[in-house]
């Protein structure tokens, strides 16, 4: 199975069908703080649902145009983080993430994101990683702001949210930066 190691407890493990309860389960503990910022929960209403998604996940690598994977600590799944959109012609990727209220707060996010990066950058030999978070979700910013990543600007109404019209706050970070 495709592991990247982060450290003596974190693992970034590529998406299986093996995870789909243990992401269902993660899902609906979570299913509030992820509705703040992404639609996508609103279409995940069983463990069925979530293998779909990891079908979709799996196609998508095979395409070349994905890296989904599940963010492991202590063998319990408290995250995912991803590359999408990934453009070998562009020689970029969107980075996407999220992880357990339970987690957040302690750093993991930003470790998990800068193994990503790596693998981007050395692996995937990407020159570019992009992502666009909601100006109000502060958390995320930081982790970017951490991770040197430069604000590009902000996109007015970027996004309908479960009904409300959101700015995003768009970065980036290139290889010769990192």
């Amino acid at each position: 199975m495709f592991t990247i190691k982060v450290n003596e407890k974190i693992n970034i493990v590529f998406l299986h069908h093996n995870f789909k309860s243990g992401f269902y389960k993660l899902f609906k503990s979570n299913k509030l703080q992820l509705l703040k910022w992404f639609n996508w929960p609103n279409d995940c209403q069983s463990e069925d649902d979530f293998s779909k998604l990891i079908s979709n996940a799996l196609f998508e690598y095979a395409r070349g145009t994905a890296v989904q994977c599940a963010i492991n600590f202590d063998d319990d799944i408290i995250g995912y983080i991803g590359l999408t959109k990934v453009n070998t012609l562009l020689g970029k990727a969107e980075l996407s993430y999220w992880i357990s209220n339970d987690y957040q707060g302690r750093g993991i996010m930003t470790l998990v994101c800068r193994k990503m990066i790596d693998y981007a950058f050395y692996f995937l030999n990407l020159d570019k990683i992009e992502t666009s978070i909601a100006t109000d979700n502060i958390s995320s910013r930081k982790v970017c702001e951490t991770l040197d990543f430069e604000l590009e600007g902000i996109l007015k109404r970027a996004e309908n949210i479960n009904g409300k019209v959101i700015d995003h706050a768009r970065y980036g970070l290139l290889k010769s930066y990192n």
